[in-house]
């Protein structure tokens, strides 16, 4: 898709409640529990976990330090954003904004911890504002919030995220954007779409961003350790194995320690945070 060499698979987030995160993501989601222990509880559609809770006896706050800013889940069309964002109005579920970016429309929101959520869905690609050398140019304007819900359906029963739903990007607090940038791109190949000094979104192939990077957290925060509740990891699927196994390559020469068994991979950044590889040949 997008001639990306990679898609992006679940999330991981280490909660200090379990069984109220799981909850949240069920009836506010509207995503199933595809597989439940006593300390971890997987959420999906269909047969695709997009979200992994791991129960962490840590104490403090997801926003302490860096990792997550938000996961973002891409529904497949217009119709199915009004749906979910009726299902926000109706039953007064606290957002944080709604947007018009000129290649998405998207609804932000968080968890009950504090890890940021955003559910948007992916305007024409032939209707983005890509300039000759590959950038993509975005915008934030007011989301047509009336036009969205007016296309929505009415829920008979318990809101569920339609099937197709999938991890479109992930966006994380950094301390250094500009160094997470560069990381980034040299590690999983991908290109910078558009950068501010604080903030740069990154992509694999012609999508908008698979990543994003930014420092509005500011120098203070904590460095990430095992453990420690809001980002445990964020997945990136390869679908060939020689893609697999030049990224391995690529973060062993920029000096990572690679953790590897068969067919998954992880590192770990300069701020603490981890990036799961996985290779799923088809």
């Amino acid at each position: 898709m997008y001639n990306s060499q990679f898609e992006l698979g679940h999330i991981a987030l280490n909660v200090r409640n379990l069984e109220l995160q799981s909850l949240f993501y069920q009836q506010v989601l509207g995503l199933q529990i595809l597989s439940e222990h006593s300390n971890q509880i997987d959420l999906g559609v269909g047969q695709t976990t997009l979200v992994r809770l791991i129960q962490t006896e840590q104490e403090g706050e997801a926003s302490q330090s860096y990792g997550l800013y938000h996961l973002a889940i891409v529904l497949p069309s217009r119709e199915d954003l009004g749906t979910i964002f009726r299902h926000f109005i109706d039953h007064k579920v606290p957002l944080q904004g709604a947007s018009d970016h000129g290649y998405s429309e998207a609804i932000y929101l968080a968890d009950i911890e504090g890890n940021g959520i955003e559910i948007y869905r992916d305007l024409p690609q032939d209707t983005w504002d890509v300039r000759p050398d590959g950038r993509i140019v975005g915008k934030t304007e007011p989301m047509d919030t009336e036009a969205v819900y007016a296309l929505g359906k009415k829920a008979d029963a318990a809101y569920q995220m339609p099937a197709g739903s999938r991890m479109g990007h992930i966006h994380l607090s950094v301390r250094e954007s500009a160094a997470s940038s560069r990381f980034y791109q040299e590690v999983l190949a991908m290109g910078d779409k558009f950068s501010l000094p604080s903030a740069s979104w990154l992509a694999s192939g012609d999508y908008h961003h698979h990543l994003a990077v930014n420092d509005w957290g500011g120098k203070d925060l904590q460095a990430r350790t095992e453990g420690m509740p809001g980002l445990a990891y964020y997945t990136v699927i390869y679908s060939q194995a020689d893609n697999f196994k030049a990224t391995l390559e690529r973060a062993s020469a920029a000096g990572l320690t690679v953790q590897k068994l068969d067919k998954t991979a992880a590192f770990v950044d300069v701020d603490g945070i981890k990036t799961q590889l996985l290779l799923n040949e088809e």
